[in-house]
């Protein structure tokens, strides 16, 4: 699998949009600390959250990714503790972290181990793709295997454990054009 990442960075990327979910929301994230970019891509999100105020921990299973954020961490001279890391294959490192963002990935499986890395009081913004696949007759550009995409309300039984804060997961949204057509966002805090 890191190949098929590795081929789509390849080449150089524009730094993409920060994930709408952190902007939005960005005064319930903590303004210090440390946090945790799951599958951080190139880094657009560590990149904010490190300005909003926090040490960020980008982890991703692609090279190719990592070093064109490092590229982009330079550019907008900012520092993120990169690792590249089979998050799925490999035992996460022993730490626990004030927030954790997870954005355009699901994996299942790894949910108890993001709780589970999640100080107390610590907060999780997860956005990802849910099922709805059209919008108003258009087609919306999402991964083609349905396993990476979410039900309806799915986010909220995965993390039940944490304590909602924001959920959105509209499965008729009108607009094409908002920042969640076709996504669901859940920012939770971790209770105890």
């Amino acid at each position: 699998m890191p190949e098929r990442w590795n081929q789509r960075y390849a080449l150089p990327c524009e730094l993409p949009q920060v994930s709408y979910g952190l902007l939005k929301h960005s005064h319930l994230l903590p303004k210090d600390g440390i946090g945790l970019d799951l599958a951080c891509g190139l880094g657009q999100n560590s990149i904010f959250l490190t300005k909003h105020g926090l040490t960020m921990h980008g982890w991703d299973y692609s090279e190719a990714g990592l070093a064109q954020m490092a590229e982009h961490c330079s550019a907008q001279k900012v520092e993120v503790n990169q690792q590249c890391l089979d998050l799925t294959n490999t035992p996460w490192p022993e730490q626990q972290f004030n927030l954790i963002c997870v954005n355009a990935y699901l994996e299942r499986a790894l949910c108890p181990q993001i709780i589970e890395h999640l100080q107390p009081g610590g907060i999780l913004v997860y956005q990802t793709f849910n099922q709805v696949t059209e919008i108003a007759g258009e087609s919306l550009r999402k991964p083609n295997r349905p396993q990476l995409l979410l039900a309806s309300n799915e986010l909220l039984k995965l993390f039940s454990e944490l304590e909602p804060l924001v959920y959105h997961d509209e499965q008729e949204l009108a607009e094409i054009t908002h920042p969640l057509a076709g996504k669901a966002l859940l920012i939770a805090r971790k209770t105890d």
